[in-house]
């Protein structure tokens, strides 16, 4: 039975964490570290969480180092205790008791597979997929998770490759966090430190494939909120950095058609909404990110 180490980004959310963490303890897969980063929350996550879960592993940052950074230090401590597989999840999302099992049984079906994901609902009781792996289109948010808001009618219950899974719900062998030395955290915040992940994976000539019998919920922007600001310019500054980072001459000009038009339209849409500074911002991130130095 392959060790598989967990690893629960939380910040600010010790409920959330704490249902997340319930989720997990309650798996039958007994070869598991658990592992939970607090990214310097504010709320007394460390100390509820710690005095909950005493066995549960938790890593204390005194900074916030964004989702990029935080998951690493969770990556590499589960590397170094001798993780056979990692797998990200999180404060916001909660596993089937199977998952685990479902996830491993894939992975070790074949080598060439590095990452695997589930498929994963909206967690409001509504059985509404959420994401059933992604695809890259290089349109103005980049990528587009598969199945987001269709009800689940079977359509995505065949194993099959996809180009990404987001951060709050994948798993990854151990080689393959240590060939491309974790997530590059040069996307710092929020958005496509997972996609550039499993694009650079793929690149090294591993499978990224999804996993339907893996289930998990997920309940998304609870931390940094929906349509704001901050998390607008972030996903902007991601964006244009990940197309400028790989897309080809094509890809770029297609990214700059649909992200002029989205503006446009976000403005129109959202002005008399109050989400006007959100698309302002976004426009800024955009700016930011075709500036940002290339590592």
């Amino acid at each position: 039975m392959p060790k598989v180490g967990i690893v629960v980004l939380n910040h600010n959310g010790k409920e959330l964490a704490e249902s997340c963490l319930r989720s997990v303890m309650a798996s039958p897969y007994t070869n598991k570290d658990i592992i939970l980063v607090d990214n310097a929350s504010t709320d007394g996550s460390v100390e509820y969480l710690a005095s909950v879960f005493p066995n549960v592993l938790i890593l204390k940052n005194s900074a916030n180092l964004g989702v990029a950074g935080g998951r690493n230090c969770g990556f590499r401590e589960a590397v170094r205790c001798g993780s056979d597989y990692v797998l990200s999840l999180d404060n916001d999302t909660r596993i089937d008791d199977q998952l685990i099992d479902e996830l491993v049984k894939v992975a070790e079906s074949d080598p060439r597979i590095g990452v695997v994901g589930p498929k994963t609902y909206s967690d409001d009781g509504s059985r509404t997929i959420q994401c059933s792996g992604g695809r890259i289109t290089y349109t103005q948010n980049v990528c587009v998770q598969r199945g987001m808001g269709e009800a689940d009618r079977g359509q995505y219950d065949e194993i099959e490759d996809v180009d990404y899974f987001p951060g709050f719900g994948f798993m990854a062998r151990r080689e393959v966090f240590e060939k491309l030395n974790f997530v590059d955290e040069a996307f710092y915040g929020y958005g496509h430190e997972d996609t550039d992940f499993c694009w650079r994976a793929a690149q090294l000539g591993y499978r990224v494939v999804y996993a339907p019998k893996a289930v998990m919920w997920h309940r998304g922007s609870t931390t940094i909120g929906g349509y704001s600001p901050r998390k607008k310019y972030l996903e902007a500054v991601n964006s244009a950095y990940f197309v400028r980072k790989y897309g080809a001459p094509k890809d770029c000009l297609k990214y700059a058609f649909f992200s002029g038009f989205g503006l446009i339209y976000a403005l129109a849409t959202q002005f008399f909404r109050g989400n006007h500074r959100a698309v302002f911002a976004k426009a800024r991130g955009i700016w930011d990110g075709l500036r940002k130095p290339l590592a």
